[in-house]
């Protein structure tokens, strides 16, 4: 997950995240949600994407970010968000959307 600046396309942002942070990159993206984290008190939105036709590369992460990431099977990142352990709102509505687009 990450984000870019207003005015750049979202799915050139998702991409450039992507390959900084798993070193991934996809040959087809579909867009599978919109969303806003709080329209009362924040304009932010989120596009979240599947990444389908992977190819591994070389990650770049920025130097500020600490990351743990894990490759998951879909069923049990989903038990995950149920139990409470993945708590990112942006990541809980990706994934039960995922759950019923595939």
């Amino acid at each position: 997950m990450g984000g870019g600046p207003i005015g750049i396309d979202p799915l050139l942002s998702a991409q450039r995240e992507l390959q900084e942070e798993t070193g991934l990159t996809a040959k087809n993206w579909q867009e599978i949600l919109k969303l806003h984290t709080s329209n009362s008190v924040t304009d932010e939105r989120g596009l979240i994407y599947i990444a389908r036709d992977l190819t591994q590369g070389e990650t770049d992460f920025e130097e500020a970010e600490e990351l743990l990431i894990q490759k998951l099977p879909l069923h049990e990142a989903v038990e995950r968000v149920l139990s409470g352990e993945i708590t990112d709102v942006i990541s809980i509505a990706g994934l039960l959307r995922l759950q019923y687009t595939i």
